[in-house]
C-alpha cells in the first residue's frame, strides 16, 4: 500500500477531533442533536483549519444509520464511502473549476433526485467565492428553497467576495487561525503516535512556519521526517525549511544596543550571502522585538511563543530597553520591510533599515542627560543660596534703536561708506532724514538721489552689517523747477538795444555816421 500522509492520516472524523475550532464543532453538534439542522451553511476561514473536514463530518452525521447523529459512527457503509470519498449522497465541487452558470443550472437539475443511501444529498462547495456573478444569481433561488433532502455547505477564504444575498441565505461559521501551542501540542501528539523524537524547539519553529494552519503544519511535519528520520532536532528544522535562527536576533538586538554599525553590516552581508529571504528575516525580527515589548509591558512572559531556552533572555532584554524604543524600532522595521519589497536594490534598503535602528538615540540617553541638566541646575541654584551676599552686575542696557540712535549715528555710517563709495557718502551726506519705524528708513535727496535708488540693496546689506539690524530704505526725490517761459511784455533785444543808442546823443550820431543797423 502506498503511503499516506500525516495529514489525510490524521484528518478528524469526528467533531470534537477538529483542532482549534470548538466554537464551530459545538454548535454543529448540539444543532443535529437538537434536530435543528439547516439546509445551507457557509464555512469561512483561512486554509488548513479545517472547513472542508468540518463538512465532511457534518455530511457523516447527517446520513449515519444510527442518526442525525452528532457523532457519526465511522463503521456504517454510508460513514465509510464519506471518508473514502466515493458517496452518492455527498458531491464536492470545487468552485474554481465549476464557476459558470451551466455547472449551477446542472446541479439545479441533480439536486431533485432523492439520495441513494442516507437521508440527505450534501453538496459541498470548496473556494465558493470563484463563482461568476450569474452564476451566484442562478443559485439563489435554489439556495432559499432547495428540497427537504438536500444540504448545501460552502467554504471559501475570501468571504468578502461571497454576495450578500448567498450569505443571507446561509447559516455562517467563521473558522479561526489556530493557536502555535495548539499546534505544538498537536503534533507532538502525532509524533509520540509515530514515536519520532522532537524537540520543542523544532516544534515551535514549524508552528510558526504554518501560520495559523494546522494542515500546513502537518505537511511541514512530514517533510522534515523525511529529511532528519525519526530524531528532529532544532538545527534540522533550520536547515530543512532555511528557518532563521533566533541568536541572530538576540545578536543584531546587542549590536544595536551598543550601536556597533559595523558589526551590523557584516551581520546584513552574512543574511543575504547565505540566501535568506530578507522581508523573512524582518519579519522574524518584528515578532522578536513585539516579544520585548509584550515582556516590558504586562512583565510575563504568557503571551510570548518561544521555547524556555530564550524565555530569560527576553527577560533581560526588557529591562534594558524602554517602551518608546521598542515602539520606534517597529516602525522602522515596519518601514524597512516595504522597502525591501519595492526596491531594485533590497540588500541597500536593507541594511539602511539596521543602521538606522542603531543610529535611533535611547530613550536612556536622553533620559540620563535630562537628569544631568536638572543636576546641573540644582548645583547652581545651591550655589546662589549659599552666597547670598553676592551682588549680580546689572545687564548693559541696549540701546533702543530708533530715529534718534539713527541720526546719532549718521556721520559714522557715511564716513563707511565713504571708503567704498565716495561718490555715495556725498550724496547721503547731503540727504535729510524724514523718519525711521525701526524698519523703514526714509530719506529725502536731490536728483542725484536717483544713484542712489540704484545702490539700495548694496546699502540695505550695508546697514544690515553695521547695525546689526535690517533696514528698508525708501527715497523722496527732489526734482528742479522748470524755465517758466518769457512774458508778452518783456522787451525784446533790440528794443533793449534802441533805448542803449537813444540814451545818449554821442552814440546817436555815432550810428547815423556810419550807417549801423541794430538787431
Amino acid at each position: 500500500m502506498s503511503y499516506v500522509v500525516i495529514a489525510r492520516r490524521w484528518r478528524p472524523q469526528q467533531f470534537d477531533e477538529v483542532i482549534g475550532q470548538e466554537h464551530v464543532s459545538r454548535t454543529l453538534a448540539n444543532a443535529i442533536a437538537n434536530n435543528r439542522i439547516a439546509h445551507a451553511y457557509i464555512f469561512s476561514g483561512p486554509r488548513g483549519v479545517g472547513k472542508t473536514t468540518t463538512a465532511r463530518i457534518l455530511a457523516k452525521a447527517v446520513n449515519c444509520e444510527k442518526g442525525p447523529t452528532p457523532t457519526p459512527c465511522n463503521e456504517c457503509a454510508s460513514c465509510k464511502a464519506i471518508t473514502q470519498g466515493n458517496s452518492l449522497d455527498v458531491v464536492e465541487i470545487d468552485g474554481a473549476s465549476n464557476r459558470g452558470i451551466d455547472e449551477i443550472r446542472n446541479l439545479r437539475e441533480k439536486i431533485r433526485f432523492a439520495p441513494a443511501m442516507g437521508k440527505y444529498r450534501v453538496y459541498i462547495i470548496d473556494e465558493v467565492h470563484m463563482l461568476t456573478k450569474e452564476a451566484f444569481n442562478a443559485l439563489l433561488k435554489t439556495l432559499e428553497e432547495p428540497p427537504e433532502h438536500v444540504i448545501f455547505i460552502f467554504a471559501t477564504t475570501e468571504i468578502h467576495r461571497v454576495p450578500a444575498t448567498i450569505l443571507s441565505r446561509c447559516q455562517r461559521f467563521d473558522f479561526r487561525r489556530i493557536a502555535v501551542r495548539t499546534i505544538m501540542e498537536h503534533l507532538q501528539h502525532i509524533c509520540e503516535a509515530d514515536k519520532i523524537e522532537i524537540e520543542e524547539e523544532a516544534l515551535l519553529q514549524i508552528a510558526k512556519k504554518a501560520d495559523g494552519s494546522m494542515r500546513d503544519a502537518e505537511s511541514i511535519l512530514d517533510q522534515i521526517i523525511s529529511y532528519a528520520g525519526t530524531k528532529i532536532s532544532f538545527e534540522d528544522v533550520v536547515q530543512a525549511l532555511g528557518v532563521i535562527h533566533q541568536d541572530f536576533y538576540f545578536e543584531l538586538t546587542e549590536q544595536i544596543k551598543k550601536g556597533a554599525i559595523k558589526d551590523i553590516i557584516l551581520l546584513a552581508n552574512n543574511i543575504f550571502e547565505t540566501g535568506h529571504d530578507l522581508n523573512e528575516f524582518l519579519l522574524g525580527f518584528e515578532e522578536h522585538l513585539r516579544n520585548i515589548l509584550v515582556i516590558k509591558s504586562t512583565g510575563s512572559t504568557k503571551l510570548i511563543d518561544t521555547s524556555e531556552n530564550y524565555l530569560e533572555r527576553y527577560k533581560q532584554l526588557a529591562n534594558e530597553f524602554s517602551e518608546n524604543d521598542l515602539v520606534a524600532y517597529l516602525q522602522v522595521v515596519g518601514e524597512t520591510i516595504n522597502a525591501v519589497k519595492s526596491s531594485q536594490q533590497p540588500q541597500l534598503k536593507f541594511e539602511l533599515g539596521l543602521v538606522k535602528l542603531a543610529k535611533m538615540p535611547q530613550t536612556a540617553q536622553l533620559d540620563d542627560l535630562l537628569q544631568r541638566i536638572e543636576s546641573l541646575k540644582k548645583k547652581a541654584a545651591d550655589s546662589v543660596a549659599s552666597h547670598p551676599q553676592t551682588v549680580q552686575e546689572p545687564a548693559p542696557q541696549v540701546p533702543v534703536f530708533d530715529l534718534d540712535f539713527i541720526k546719532k549715528h549718521w556721520k559714522t555710517l557715511i564716513e563707511k561708506i565713504g571708503k567704498n563709495r565716495a561718490s555715495l557718502a556725498g550724496i547721503l551726506a547731503q540727504a535729510k532724514i524724514e523718519s525711521f519705524d525701526g524698519k523703514a528708513l526714509t530719506l529725502t535727496c536731490s536728483e542725484q538721489g536717483e544713484i542712489v535708488k540704484g545702490e539700495k540693496e548694496w546699502l540695505e546689506r550695508f546697514f544690515k552689517q553695521e547695525l546689526e539690524h535690517t533696514i528698508r530704505l525708501h527715497f523722496n526725490i527732489l526734482k528742479k523747477p522748470k524755465a517758466t517761459k518769457p512774458k508778452k511784455q518783456e522787451e525784446s533785444k533790440k528794443e533793449a538795444m534802441e533805448k542803449i543808442v537813444n540814451a545818449s546823443e554821442s552814440m546817436r550820431k555815432l550810428v547815423d555816421e556810419f550807417g549801423l543797423e541794430i538787431f
